[in-house]
C-alpha cells in the first residue's frame, strides 16, 4: 500500500512541474499579444487580470477584463488566423501557455466527433468576428484617404514625374491618427487598390511606396463615403444619364463661347448651347427634362432677361455654372459604379 501511494504522489508532482514549465509571468502594462499578429499560443490565467481590446474605426474598445481561470487566445491556436484582439495586462499575470504541440497531443486523445464540433464552433465564431472587422475597414476608408491626401500634398516625393508616398510613413500616420491595426490598414489599402485609386510598388531598393492615381477622384471617393455614412448623397449623384450628357455639352459650349462672370463661373446663352448640340449631331432642341434636372439640383442657374428693341421685347435665357462643380459631377458619374462596388475581405 505504501509503495502504491508513493507512485501516485510522484505522478502528481511531475504534473505540477510540467505545468510550471509551461507557466509564464507577464508584468502590468505589457501585452500578451496584439491584434492582427500571427501567433498560436492559448493562455489560461492562473493569477492577475487581462484587458481585451479591439479597434473599432478610430476608437479602441474594451471588450472584456478576464481574471483567474479565464482562457484567451484559443481562436488563433485552433484556426491559425491572426489575433482578433489585443490582450493588455492590467495586473501582473501568471498564465499557463498552451502551444500547438501540447494542444495537438490533447486533441488526439478526444473523440473525432468532438474535435469536429470544436472546429465548427471556432469557424462560426471567427466568421462573426470577421464581419465585424470588415465593418471596421469600411468605416475607416474615408479617414485613410484623408491621410493619404495630406501626405500626397505635404510629404510626397516626385520621381520620374510621379509623386510617391512612403508606405511605411503612411502606415505610421494611419496607426497614430485612426488607430486601426496592421491587418485592417492592409485591408483598407487593398480596398483602395481594388477601387483603382492607388497603387503600391517598390523602388530599385525594394522600398514600397504608394502612388495616388488621381487625387481629385480620391477626394470625390472620400466625400462619397462620408456622405453615405451620414445617409446623404453628393451633389448630382442621382442625376439621370441624359442630364449628365447635357452637362458635357454645356461644358464644351462654355469652353468655346462662354463668358467669364467671375473666376470659375461661366455663362452661356441657350442659342449657343443649341448650336453646339447641332454641331455634335444631337439635334437643335435642348432636352428640357435634363435641363430641369440640372436646375432643380442647383447645378445650373437659369437666368432670364429681356431685351427691348424698337419693335418688341425679346426674352433671353442664359445658363450660369461653376466649372469645377460640373467637372466633379461628371467625374462622380464616371466613377459611381466603381465606388458602389461591394468589396468583402
Amino acid at each position: 500500500m505504501r509503495s502504491t501511494g508513493q507512485k501516485k504522489k510522484s505522478k502528481v508532482g511531475a504534473g505540477r512541474n510540467r505545468t510550471r514549465l509551461n507557466e509564464q509571468v507577464y508584468k502590468k502594462g505589457t501585452l500578451m499579444f496584439i491584434e492582427g499578429e500571427q501567433s498560436t499560443e492559448m493562455f489560461i490565467i492562473r493569477a492577475g487580470s487581462v484587458r481585451i481590446l479591439k479597434q473599432e474605426g478610430d476608437k479602441t474598445v474594451e471588450l472584456a477584463v478576464l481574471g483567474k481561470g479565464s482562457v484567451l487566445g484559443e481562436l488563433s491556436l485552433l484556426d491559425h488566423q491572426p489575433r482578433s484582439a489585443t490582450a493588455q495586462i492590467v495586473e501582473d499575470v501568471t498564465a499557463t501557455v498552451i502551444d500547438e504541440s501540447t494542444f495537438n497531443k490533447t486533441m488526439k486523445s478526444i473523440p473525432s466527433w468532438l474535435a469536429n464540433i470544436i472546429q465548427v464552433i471556432v469557424t462560426r465564431l471567427r466568421n462573426t468576428m470577421k464581419r465585424s472587422s470588415d465593418s471596421i475597414v469600411q468605416k475607416s476608408v474615408a479617414g485613410v484617404i484623408k491621410i493619404l491626401l495630406l501626405l500626397y500634398k505635404n510629404e510626397s516625393v516626385e520621381k520620374d514625374g510621379v509623386k510617391r508616398i512612403s508606405l511605411t510613413r503612411a502606415k505610421e500616420a494611419i496607426a497614430s491618427t485612426i488607430g486601426i491595426g496592421e491587418m485592417e490598414t492592409e485591408n483598407v489599402l487593398l480596398h483602395l487598390i481594388l477601387k483603382e485609386t492607388i497603387l503600391i510598388n517598390k523602388d530599385i531598393n525594394g522600398t514600397e511606396f504608394i502612388t495616388v492615381i488621381d487625387p481629385e477622384v480620391l477626394t470625390i471617393y472620400m466625400n462619397f463615403l462620408r456622405a453615405s455614412q451620414r445617409g446623404a448623397k453628393l451633389l448630382g449623384e442621382d442625376l439621370p444619364d441624359n442630364a449628365v450628357d447635357l452637362i458635357q455639352v454645356i461644358t464644351e459650349t462654355g469652353n468655346k463661347n462662354g463668358s467669364l462672370v467671375r473666376p470659375g463661373i461661366k455663362k452661356i446663352g441657350v442659342p449657343q448651347l443649341e448650336i453646339e448640340l447641332q454641331r455634335q449631331g444631337k439635334g437643335k432642341n435642348i432636352d428640357l427634362d435634363a435641363l430641369d434636372n440640372l436646375v432643380d439640383a442647383k447645378i445650373i442657374l437659369k437666368e432670364q432677361s429681356a431685351v427691348t428693341t424698337a419693335h418688341q421685347t425679346h426674352k433671353q435665357t442664359a445658363l450660369i455654372y461653376n466649372e469645377n462643380t460640373l467637372k466633379k459631377v461628371m467625374a462622380l458619374h464616371i466613377w459611381l459604379t466603381k465606388f458602389k462596388e461591394e468589396i468583402i475581405f
